[in-house]
């Protein structure tokens, strides 16, 4: 197919024609010939959805056409064509038609073909999605006994907690209990091992997890905490501003919700200086609306009859935050209901004596600048326990991966595209020989890249494991579109690969791989790998992350590395964009009491700033 697109190319032959020319080779019975043109049609993924699926319709009957009924069938898929995709594939893939029945909405259906599939966990899902929670659980229990999951701590935990939900649904709390402990437990402990490995996003999931479990109208407020805390703090790490925001936001509602009001004003003072800290304008804002909680932590400890005394402290802070945003009349109100609290005599008549400095005190103007809606990302949550079990019982396939995409409404329909293409080769491939040659897993991987989903790594993980060399270099290669933490785990491999067109392509990788939050791998590598040349290119790749957070590790290099590491540092901070780049590198040298001052001074020399 690949020969024939090439050979297209060159004749300059357009999509009216090739369309024309393949309908006219089926209507004469020449299959082969309309397959090459449709499929030509087909790797043009960037044009309109009608023009399209016009080309699909007609690979379709090429396919059927051939007696290649499979192949048709995952185009009928992709069309939303379910009664002829079901038709076309066949009870020997179960797993085909659980598909096109999730599609369907058919989740009973669904949860009994993945049944047929040895596919418990994608089982389990479905019969819950179908409000069958008494089969789900079930399948959970004979996930639970599964000894692999001995040696999984992570899927371990998942399943537990999956299973306590089942429990929680039907009614038996003792049962749901159980599961939930023994799921927080596994959570702690995979998540400690990850972020030892130095896989701190996997342990994310873990923390996503454990803030589902509090969150749940059973929950536990100390589950939400640490869940929300620790994501929150990798978040921070990994410098990505608005998903930190967002997710004090949500804490701080759901502690407000509980009657949690000390937490949710600490937090908002949190968000505050955090926004302070990385130059975000809601700083403000968050002061005052922590201040007002404060105030109403105040009058809740008194209705609740704790000591007057806490009730003095929440006012307190309300002071401080009120009286740093200069809203003195809201000061005098706090000093008025300070006086009326039953406290000592002194005490009482000092908050008095204060109270009538703000007789007639100016409100400041109000803070308008929120966190917006618009800034939210609709992803913030994903549903990991779901999404890393069926991960983990898909084994890294890519067919499994590639056919996945092809059903889900999740996915642009350009990614839906390029997963068609690849699951329709990897059949083609098969037709032709059974096992994928070298040649046809090379494509392969090039195509996962293609897809620049999360899902792709997993089966480029196990190619990696168990191809070629050739195989390896492509599966590197591959990383490049990839731009994800997890991706340089399998980096790191390719780095250290004996092969050195392996190696090559993973030091290509390492030069695209510039993301916001690459910042904390690539500055591992650049520490910790015993290869110049490898440190010199992650050096550069974080020169393109233009943060503070990226500049302040330039600015370390510039310190204290050798002269060539630091004369590249000074080069790629005198590029940096970011608008904060110039005062950072002003603060520094200020403070710089070592020649490292006049290093930085040339900086802001070239970056044509001013000096300090």
């Amino acid at each position: 197919m690949t020969d024939e697109r090439q050979r297209f190319t060159m004749q300059g032959m357009d999509r009216p024609v090739a369309l024309r020319d393949g309908r006219r080779k089926l209507a004469q019975g020449n299959a082969e010939e309309a397959l090459r043109l449709f499929w030509w049609l087909a790797e043009q993924t960037h044009v309109p959805e009608h023009e399209y699926n016009e080309a699909m319709e007609g690979l379709a009957e090429a396919y059927s056409a051939l007696n290649r009924h499979r192949a048709a069938a995952f185009v009928y898929h992709y069309l939303g064509q379910h009664e002829r995709a079901l038709s076309s594939f066949d009870s020997s893939h179960p797993e085909d038609l659980a598909r096109v029945e999730q599609s369907r909405e058919r989740y009973t259906a669904a949860g009994q073909h993945y049944l047929d599939a040895d596919r418990p966990a994608s089982a389990a899902i479905c019969l819950e999605k179908a409000s069958m929670m008494d089969r789900a659980r079930l399948l959970w229990e004979r996930l639970r006994a599964d000894p692999q999951l001995r040696r999984e701590t992570y899927q371990a935990a998942l399943v537990a907690f999956n299973h306590g939900r089942c429990c929680e649904v039907l009614g038996d709390h003792p049962a749901a209990r159980r599961s939930m402990i023994e799921a927080v437990h596994l959570l702690e402990q995979a998540a400690d091992e990850f972020e030892s490995a130095g896989t701190r996003e996997r342990a994310f999931d873990c923390f996503q997890v454990l803030l589902a479990m509090g969150a749940s109208e059973e929950g536990a407020f100390e589950n939400l905490a640490e869940g929300y805390l620790n994501c929150i703090r990798i978040l921070k790490a990994d410098n990505l501003r608005y998903y930190v925001l967002q997710y004090y936001e949500d804490f701080q509602r759901q502690a407000t919700e509980r009657s949690e009001l000390h937490a949710a004003a600490t937090l908002l003072r949190e968000a505050s200086d955090y926004c302070q800290r990385v130059g975000l304008p809601y700083d403000r804002h968050y002061q005052r609306r922590s201040a007002e909680i404060w105030v109403r932590t105040s009058s809740a400890v008194l209705e609740k009859g704790h000591p007057p005394e806490l009730a003095e402290n929440a006012l307190l802070a309300a002071i401080d935050l009120f009286g740093s945003l200069g809203d003195f009349e809201q000061v005098g109100d706090c000093y008025d209901k300070l006086a009326k609290l039953p406290l000592d005599t002194d005490r009482v008549e000092r908050y008095k004596r204060i109270l009538g400095r703000y007789d007639d005190a100016p409100k400041s103007a109000e803070d308008q600048t929120a966190f917006p809606d618009y800034l939210r990302q609709d992803a913030a949550y994903p549903d990991v326990w779901y999404l890393d079990l069926i991960e983990w019982e898909q084994h890294g396939d890519h067919r499994e991966v590639a056919a996945d995409l092809i059903a889900s409404t999740d996915y642009p329909e350009s990614i839906k595209r390029r997963a068609l293409l690849c699951r329709l080769e990897v059949l083609a491939a098969e037709v032709e020989g059974g096992a994928l040659s070298e040649e046809a897993l090379v494509r392969v991987a090039l195509r996962l890249g293609n897809l620049t989903t999360y899902t792709a790594l997993s089966p480029l993980e196990t190619m990696f494991d168990q191809g070629s060399e050739r195989v390896r270099a492509a599966t590197m290669s591959a990383i490049r579109s990839l731009f994800f933490k997890r991706s340089f785990r399998l980096l790191s491999l390719g780095l250290n690969d004996q092969a050195s067109n392996v190696r090559k392509e993973a030091l290509e990788a390492v030069r695209a791989l510039h993301f916001t939050h690459a910042l904390d791998p690539l500055t591992r590598l650049y520490r910790e790998h015993p290869d110049t040349n490898v440190r010199k290119v992650a050096l550069q790749s974080v020169g393109k992350i233009s943060t503070p957070d990226a500049a302040e590790f330039l600015l370390e290099v510039v310190r204290y590395s050798d002269a060539d590491e630091a004369s590249l540092a000074k080069d790629l901070l005198a590029q940096l964009s970011h608008p904060e780049i110039g005062r950072l590198l002003a603060r520094h040298a200020m403070t710089e009491r070592t020649e490292a001052r006049q290093k930085i001074i040339d900086i802001l020399r070239r970056r044509g700033e001013p000096l300090p």
